[in-house]
């Protein structure tokens, strides 16, 4: 089945609607980016383009290279940016962990870019976003988190192709408001691509205690759409 990332069937102000009763706000990582000073903006948008030149996360002497060429100190900088929840490093390394939407970890969600690399996204919704945020094409793999099923979904010129045909994606939290804290720990692991509406509510059941919301093809392109499609700022998006 093929989705065009132009026709959303939820309406833009329905699409605002349905993250904030998860508790997130519609515009996510792109919304707690904006509210960072200038150097910082520009820091953590170095960040996600690190991600897309090496094989993995940056390491750290890269991420204090691009923190010296803004003036910044680098680990006031990393702060800085984990206290606004768009980048986290592992306490033990020091290394980026977390840089939405990439993950500097293995994860069920592998998105290999035209002309490379391979990444992997901190969920389903993220996975999708690359794509838009990079303007590549893309062949992103995943599994159903009930039936472990594979699934598949490929974009090459804005047409977008979904295997099975039948594919949603599930944004859950576990948790909202104030006591959501980093999006990372209670909507990641919760946010899934299923192989169909009937494999998301068997996930749905068996979480009782998540707040989730359905969304078809369409409406997660766009919703992944809003809040990564200009997170790397023009002069650093690739077609």
């Amino acid at each position: 089945m093929t989705a065009d990332r132009s026709a959303a069937s939820a309406a833009p102000d329905e699409l605002e609607v349905r993250p904030a009763r998860l508790g997130l706000p519609g515009g996510g990582v792109k919304d707690r980016q904006a509210t960072l000073p200038s150097a910082l903006r520009t820091f953590h948008r170095r960040l996600l383009g690190a991600f897309l030149t090496q094989a993995g996360p940056p390491d750290p002497a890269v991420v204090a290279h691009l923190a010296a060429e803004l003036a910044l100190d680098p680990r006031a900088a990393l702060a800085a940016l984990a206290a606004a929840d768009v980048v986290h490093t592992d306490p033990a390394t020091g290394r980026i962990s977390i840089a939405y939407p990439f993950s500097g970890q293995p994860t069920p969600h592998r998105v290999a870019l035209a002309g490379g690399p391979s990444v992997h996204a901190m969920c389903a919704l993220d996975a999708l976003g690359i794509p838009q945020m990079t303007r590549r094409d893309a062949r992103i793999g995943s599994t159903d988190p009930t039936s472990g099923r594979e699934i598949a979904v490929e974009v090459h010129d804005a047409a977008w192709r979904f295997e099975p045909a039948a594919t949603v994606v599930l944004a859950g939290t576990a948790a909202s408001g104030d006591a959501c804290g980093a999006v990372a720990d209670c909507c990641c692991p919760y946010i899934n691509f299923h192989t169909d509406p009937r494999a998301a509510d068997a996930y749905r059941t068996a979480h009782p205690g998540m707040v989730a919301e359905l969304f078809d093809q369409a409406e997660a392109l766009e919703a992944a759409r809003r809040v990564f499609g200009g997170l790397l700022g023009p002069s650093n998006s690739q077609r």
